[in-house]
């Protein structure tokens, strides 16, 4: 009933409050791996996503793109998508195996029914276990299946169960799967465990690991098989193999080889120990009351070896986790965010030992009294049954009433840390909200959207994580990622879909303090082998309805301009007639960009760098700290000798110095009306 129950819970959590994830990125890849399953793909064509649609934690060998991590979740992932038409029921079933998994390895551990089912509560009732259980994220599911391998493969060495054997060794097949260091330090200690305990006994102790890994052994195969496929050897992992840096140790390490490096000392490991430690009672049910419950049940008396493996699984957890950089990474998120998830595995033994401190302390509350025994035989007769012995009212209290004292404190000590972490969610389900809100629903045709990012990125799923594509790039809507000027390549690489950009954090007014952001355009190509940029200014007094034809409208020094590399072609806006070239406060002016010969002062040849990016501006003064206004289109050229470009351009602004709220440099921002540019290329496309 209770694994019911939380499969239930994480089918509720899904859907009302992470119905698209946490905002995570890593679940798109690994939804996105399940997508491949269900397409029968095991890698992507390096041919077709570079580099405009290579999906976030993917690396490349040869021609073949892979994802970084192991296919065991994602194929669960799979498997409840076609059998279910969801994703959703995956997450819900390892919420279900979970609380059974504590139950047993509770029980084989204490042999105490009591103390499985609290376990099995504390557990199911734990934040962590609630937030990961909800999400496509592996860790959840690795934790998981190690705490019923657990259970299962010490039954078997009890009892000599051959199925519980082969069923163990299966389960840590599938999580060698998932995640392979999880199993190596969750399962050390309990190998020494079983050794230590059948040392007298070696050749049963053989014979039934042999069961063990005959158990684990298809599974392994599958894994070395996968890593040959998709690495070029049955040793190298995808994690590692799409970027040497990413791995255990200190030193520089990066996720990506697209992405910065990082440097990992011991401090750094030292501190996000500290920190991890700090956060992780949060995450549990009762918070410090149920670590000061474990650590009654470590000292409890009886079973200590159990205890003391449950112990040393934690502490190995832990201590693996030192040495891994991602640990510093997730400092940022661990109260209110993902928590400590990369130490799931080591979550489940504190959560039993604190129901083995629960049972011992209720063992020495007063409670019902036994059945008394007659002093002897001839002091009553055969006939009179055996009275049990009467309590006092307060004694036979004080079992419920601490158990109730007990769930009230635990109840007090967990829901204040829930708020916090739902405002979060909040935050993240309001970011997916604006972003499909700048996507029209109703495209016609077949779409195909940059992705203009405010932080450089090759990933559309970085930042934006809920904009995803299907395995072929066959779905309605196509994703590119803004990789700077080459994307004016895009038409040819995607024929008869209709371009757009997204620009989630393009300032509407960049005058105006906590302007409105984000801009969703149609993309037009122009090509050419001489491509015309006409210019019109109509300076910021104008365009508020100031006089326009006074001088100080543009400043001393104003002029327009264009850039290609290092050339350079402006006017001095003093040299147009006063009040506008069109006599209404507007400035025009046309320039050229040509594949051939210069023709004219205000021509640039376009060589035979590409891609490159045309800048169109326009300087409000002299003073470098000026305002400014910029619109820069990605150039190309093409196969053809001609060139190519994508407009309109991204805007930019400069705001000059003094102005409220300012920040230094150029910030991404619509430059209309101060700043018109259109292109025409010479078929006047």
């Amino acid at each position: 009933m209770l694994a019911l129950c939380s499969f239930v819970g994480s089918l509720l959590l899904q859907a009302f409050l992470y119905p698209r994830g946490s905002g995570d990125a890593d679940e798109a890849a690994y939804v996105l791996q399940a997508r491949m399953l269900l397409d029968g793909r095991l890698t992507l064509d390096a041919r077709v996503v570079e580099p405009f649609f290579q999906p976030w934690l993917t690396g490349v060998h040869g021609n073949h793109v892979f994802t970084k991590y192991l296919p065991g979740w994602p194929a669960l992932l799979a498997v409840s998508q076609a059998l279910f038409g969801t994703m959703t029921v995956a997450p819900a079933a390892v919420a279900a195996c979970w609380v059974i998994g504590a139950y047993l390895l509770a029980r084989e551990l204490f042999d105490d029914v009591w103390t499985a089912l609290v376990a099995a509560v504390l557990l199911a009732l734990s934040p962590l276990v609630l937030l990961h259980t909800a999400l496509p994220l592996a860790y959840a599911c690795c934790a998981a299946v190690l705490t019923l391998a657990s259970a299962l493969l010490l039954r078997g060495a009890r009892t000599g169960s051959r199925p519980a054997l082969i069923g163990g060794g299966a389960l840590v097949g599938f999580a060698l799967l998932n995640r392979p260091y999880d199993v190596v330090l969750v399962m050390l200690p309990l190998v020494l465990f079983v050794a230590a305990r059948q040392r007298r006994t070696p050749r049963r102790l053989l014979t039934r690991s042999a069961w063990a890994a005959l158990g684990a052994a298809p599974l392994v195969a599958v894994l070395l098989a996968y890593c040959w496929h998709v690495t070029g050897s049955p040793l190298r992992l995808p994690l590692s193999a799409s970027d040497p840096l990413d791995t255990f140790g200190f030193g520089a390490r990066r996720i990506l080889p697209t992405e910065p490096s990082f440097l990992f000392t011991r401090h750094a490991a030292e501190q996000a120990l500290w920190d991890t430690l700090g956060a992780a009672p949060s995450w549990y049910f009762g918070g410090l009351g149920l670590v000061a419950l474990a650590a009654v049940g470590l000292l409890a008396p009886r079973r200590r070896p159990e205890r003391l493996l449950l112990l040393a699984t934690t502490a190995a957890v832990l201590a693996g986790y030192f040495f891994w950089w991602g640990s510093a990474f997730a400092v940022p998120g661990l109260r209110n965010g993902l928590g400590p998830h990369y130490h799931l595995a080591g979550f489940t033994p504190l959560v039993i030992l604190a129901a083995a401190g629960a049972r011992w302390l209720w063992t020495l509350l007063p409670g019902r009294p036994r059945t008394r025994r007659a002093a002897a035989p001839a002091a009553r007769p055969a006939s009179s049954p055996a009275r049990p012995a009467r309590a006092s009212l307060p004694t036979r209290l004080v079992r419920p009433t601490a158990l109730a004292l007990t769930a009230v404190g635990f109840v007090a000590l967990t829901v204040p840390t829930l708020q916090a972490r739902i405002d979060v969610q909040h935050n993240v389900d309001a970011g997916n909200d604006f972003l499909d809100a700048l996507v029209p629903d109703d495209l016609p045709g077949p779409a195909l959207v940059v992705v203009t990012s405010g932080v450089a990125s090759r990933y559309t799923q970085v930042p934006y994580h809920t904009l995803r594509n299907s395995p072929g790039l066959d779905g309605p809507i196509v994703y590119a990622a803004d990789i700077g000027p080459a994307v004016a390549a895009l038409p040819e690489r995607m024929p008869g879909r209709t371009l757009y950009r997204l620009r989630p954090d393009e300032l509407v007014d960049a005058d105006v303090p906590g302007s409105y952001r984000g801009s969703f355009v149609p993309l037009r190509q122009v090509t050419g082998t001489r491509v015309e940029i006409r210019v019109t200014i109509r300076p910021p007094a104008a365009a508020t309805g100031g006089n326009a034809a006074a001088p100080a409208s543009v400043g001393a020094g104003a002029r327009m301009y264009i850039r290609l590399g290092g050339e350079t072609r402006s006017l001095d806006l003093a040299a147009l007639p006063p009040g506008g070239s069109d006599g209404a406060g507007a400035l025009t002016h046309t320039f050229a960009l040509t594949t051939g010969a210069i023709t004219g002062p205000d021509e640039i040849t376009a060589g035979q760098s590409s891609p490159a990016e045309l800048v169109v501006g326009f300087a409000a003064g002299a003073d470098p700290h000026a305002g400014g206004w910029e619109e820069r289109f990605p150039l190309v050229r093409r196969a053809t000798g001609d060139l190519s470009l994508l407009a309109p351009g991204l805007g930019w602004r400069r705001l000059p110095d003094g102005a409220a709220g300012v920040r230094p440099g150029w910030l991404a921002a619509r430059v209309l009306p101060t700043l018109d540019v259109a292109l025409a290329g010479a078929a006047g496309r």
